[in-house]
């Protein structure tokens, strides 16, 4: 079967196996995006100029944007060593136009020599190591690919070398002396964290931050402090690299106390700004709001306020959080439940937030439908559609379809346990969940026809054409 060319949501299109059995071609079958957070803050950080090194580039969906957002006078150096893996990205990099990607066949590591590439079930998992099959590959360094190019300087340095982290930060002493770039590791392979690589970070003189779910800043990240569950990836910046992305509003050094006191003002002037507004409202009516929860409301509003720096921001986030969970613990109403999944999926506790939202999911499936607190809804998404009169079903479809997206990293992974097939035919669903209802179907080798609305392009499914043309593996095309 030929390859597929699957456009994703920011118009990058990727060349990827036709086969649902690679981890890439079912991400962006489905998401039409990459599943990590961070492509989204290189989405709006990286400018034209940049350098950009991409370590562990498999199929490109981070090498391939990258090129674009550093436009032509930018470079990205991109080392993949699968060479069916190369093969495609080389056709994705001409398909992209992307003159200013320059693709490697090494791997990276702490020393040069000859190694060997060891597959994988999907390229992703590609590893270098001696077991099952693989493919002789040379191996070089990141001093040593310092020294043969002479890069004046790179802005950023992305590492996914399925274990081989360490390895390659011992291989960059010369490097690291020359340069001072952003870097983003992978902390987490499986149920395994590699505090290992970030204790040699700190040993080097970086200081660690990780990513907000809801916006593209970079905070703190303390050893005592807790990975979350979904963390995939931590950054590492030196000193100086951390000052520049602080004064462009990229990242928090430190964040002020922040306290009940600071909160001030009306909790719900925000809610009532938003689309859903009136009919929350009109719901619940002119009953005083609990304290506690209230003060919870405005420290989130706060956090949304672009008029206050981003420390303050941050730090009316992370009090917002703990007022939110408080208030659960004391009633967790679905009204709370559901805000309390917002905050913690913005502050970038994922896995709180999903917990908050099966904990909706049980109470909707008993019945419960009681709204009478003013809330947050569980999708941001949902913050710009009106529910014209239906706030019930308008409220459970969001949190419904959040709790479908943020309890796992894709149906590839496993199951959420909502009936995604009832859910893709509810209003006010995003056409991902019938993507996501079909992939799943097609992945365990059954014959799926496409539902109409996937056989329409639209904002929200740019590669209606493959839908129609029955090109997705195990798919009936309008039938």
């Amino acid at each position: 079967m030929p390859d597929l060319s699957i456009r994703m949501h920011d118009g990058t299109l990727v060349e990827v196996p036709a086969d649902l059995n690679a981890i890439t071609t079912y991400v962006l079958l489905e998401q039409e995006r990459w599943f990590e957070k961070e492509t989204g803050f290189f989405a709006v950080w990286l400018k034209p100029g940049m350098t950009a090194i991409d370590i562990g580039a498999n199929l490109g969906v981070y090498s391939l944007p990258m090129a674009r957002l550093v436009g032509p006078e930018g470079q990205v150096f991109a080392y993949e060593p699968a060479s069916e893996t190369r093969r495609l990205l080389r056709i994705s990099k001409d398909r992209n136009s992307a003159t200013n990607l320059h693709i490697s066949g090494a791997a990276l590591s702490d020393r040069p020599r000859e190694g060997r590439l060891a597959f994988g079930a999907s390229s992703e998992l590609n590893a270098l190591g001696d077991g099952g099959a693989g493919e002789s590959v040379a191996i070089t360094t990141l001093d040593a690919e310092d020294a043969a190019r002479q890069w004046p300087s790179i802005d950023v340095i992305k590492i996914d070398a399925e274990g081989e982290e360490e390895r390659i930060l011992k291989g960059s002493a010369r490097f690291f002396a020359r340069h001072s770039p952003l870097v983003m590791f992978e902390i987490k392979a499986g149920d395994t964290i590699n505090e290992t690589l970030r204790d040699a970070f700190v040993a080097r003189g970086f200081g660690i931050y990780r990513l907000l779910g809801g916006a593209p800043v970079l905070v703190p990240m303390g050893a005592a402090d807790p990975i979350d569950s979904f963390e995939l990836n931590l950054f590492a910046a030196k000193p100086d690299r951390a000052d520049a992305l602080a004064r462009d509003g990229f990242l928090v050094k430190t964040a002020p106390a922040w306290s009940a006191a600071d909160a001030g003002g009306d909790p719900l002037a925000l809610i009532r700004t938003q689309p859903f507004g009136p009919d929350l409202v009109r719901m619940i009516g002119t009953a005083p709001v609990d304290p506690q929860y209230a003060t919870g409301l405005a420290a989130y509003a706060a956090w949304r306020s672009p008029s206050l720096p981003w420390p303050q921001r941050f730090a009316a986030l992370s009090f917002a959080n703990a007022a939110m969970m408080t208030a659960c613990e004391k009633q967790p109403s679905l009204a709370r439940l559901s805000t309390l999944a917002r905050v913690s999926l913005e502050f970038g506790a994922r896995g709180m937030s999903a917990y908050a939202l099966k904990l909706v999911a049980d109470l909707l499936k008993r019945g419960s439908t009681r709204l009478t607190e003013p809330f947050w809804p569980g999708s941001p998404r949902f913050d710009a559609i009106a529910p014209g009169g239906k706030l019930m079903e308008w409220f459970a479809v969001a949190a419904l379809e959040q709790f479908e997206l943020s309890a796992t990293f894709s149906t590839r992974y496993g199951q959420s346990g909502i009936d995604l097939d009832w859910l893709a035919k509810q209003p006010f669903v995003s056409t991902e969940i019938g993507r996501r209802s079909v992939l799943r179907r097609a992945f365990a080798g059954q014959q799926t026809p496409v539902p109409k609305r996937l056989l329409t392009a639209a904002d929200d499914h740019l590669n209606a054409e493959l839908w129609r043309r029955g090109l997705v593996p195990n798919t009936l095309a309008g039938r």
